[in-house]
């Protein structure tokens, strides 16, 4: 796929509970960062592409115009992207879009979410109901008459079937976030950096078996920030978008009537992105996988290609996803450390991946990265979208 785009700059800030910030504040920091390290001036930018601000807060209207007013930016292209956990890739591919066509030479996309904390959520004072019904929408007419007010049994449920076909034990699973926290202990803007065993995480509070609270991202509160240009305009730090995939179920939430083991959105998006980019997963030196529970991250692996069906965990043992491994697997910590900010997550990956290939990682760095790969995902994984990134 000639798309004749680059990652010129990213941007994010440190990833937790941001109490006090607006979202305003985040964003700007964000994307700030991300303005200089493009190392070009923002009357250069053409495109303000944005999210939603989070599940579980008053939304405010006109997102990307309060930005671009207050940054001084007008803009040739703009919009605001909701799909779930995807929107901010889709946001990017469709910036990229311009920017291949012609129409402009170089655009932002940036997320900020912020959600109610789990402290908050639980008070359910008279001033939040209304956001706690607005979460509780989402699941759909027959879902949402339960109380549904996390995707979390969903994902329990095919967490269970996978485990039930494929004879995994709870410990199996319990190694990720281990190694997902050794990861994040190396990189700065994570939530969570502290040690963790396998025993801490079967020890861990259980949420919905089989996920332990060590076994669940958490609630985060964050902001990121893409620059994107022509790759001809960029300088050598520059990296390029050379693939991109994406599909969805005919689903609203959950495939209900189909496989829970299985996602074929991922499996498609992955194709897609890399026949698009002519390589094969094989050829993936680094990804950051949309992993919001240990489980699930490990089906997607298999999901993306890197692994057959029932090997995610065999590989996992054996520091195949581990750095210095045969494709080193969200070495930003992950969602389970490093945090999950749902609106902002895929430009958090972005950052991870546009990071690894310009070998600037630091300790986590994987040795001569050439390829990357970025994975997001919508509702209970019933859409998934995959871009293929190479560095200079």
């Amino acid at each position: 796929m000639e798309m004749d785009v680059a990652i010129a700059g990213v941007g994010m800030t440190d990833v937790g509970v941001h109490e006090g910030s607006t979202w305003l504040e985040l964003a700007v920091a964000a994307i700030s960062e991300a303005i200089e390290d493009a190392e070009i001036d923002k009357s250069e930018i053409e495109a303000v592409f944005t999210t939603p601000i989070g599940y579980t807060i008053d939304q405010e209207k006109f997102i990307a115009q309060r930005l671009a007013e207050y940054l001084s930016i007008p803009s040739r292209s703009m919009a605001e992207i909701d799909c779930g956990g995807a929107s901010s890739l889709i946001a990017v591919r469709l910036l990229c879009n311009e920017i291949s066509s012609g129409r402009i030479r170089a655009g932002l996309v940036f997320a900020a979410h912020i959600d109610l904390t789990p402290e908050k959520m639980a008070a359910a004072s008279q001033e939040i109901v209304h956001l706690i019904r607005m979460a509780n929408g989402m699941y759909g007419s027959y879902d949402s008459r339960l109380g549904m007010l996390s995707p979390m049994p969903y994902y329990a449920m095919s967490i269970q079937r996978y485990m039930h076909e494929f004879d995994v034990a709870p410990v199996d699973i319990a190694r990720l976030p281990v190694l997902l926290r050794e990861n994040a202990a190396k990189n700065p803007k994570a939530q969570y950096k502290d040690p963790i065993t396998v025993e801490d995480v079967l020890s861990s509070k259980m949420l919905c078996p089989p996920i332990h609270l060590l076994e669940s991202c958490p609630v985060s509160h964050g902001a990121g920030a893409v620059v994107l240009a022509r790759a001809s305009d960029v300088k050598e730090r520059g990296v390029l978008v050379i693939g991109y995939g994406e599909a969805h179920d005919d689903s609203h939430f959950i495939p209900a009537t189909k496989d829970l083991s299985r996602f074929p959105a991922v499996e498609l998006s992955s194709l897609e992105a890399c026949r698009a980019a002519g390589i094969s997963p094989d050829d993936v030196d680094v990804a950051e996988v949309y992993g919001a529970f240990a489980g699930v991250e490990l089906m997607c692996y298999e999901e993306l290609g890197f692994f057959e069906r029932g090997q995610a965990l065999a590989a996992l043992a054996q520091g195949k996803t581990a750095i210095g491994g045969d494709v080193a697997i969200n070495t930003s910590g992950g969602r389970l450390s490093l945090g999950h900010a749902p609106y902002a997550t895929p430009l958090f990956e972005i950052y991870e991946i546009t990071t690894q290939l310009r070998g600037e990682a630091g300790d986590r760095q994987v040795n001569g990265a050439k390829i990357g790969l970025v994975h997001a995902e919508h509702g209970m994984i019933n859409g998934s979208a995959v871009m293929i990134l190479e560095g200079g």
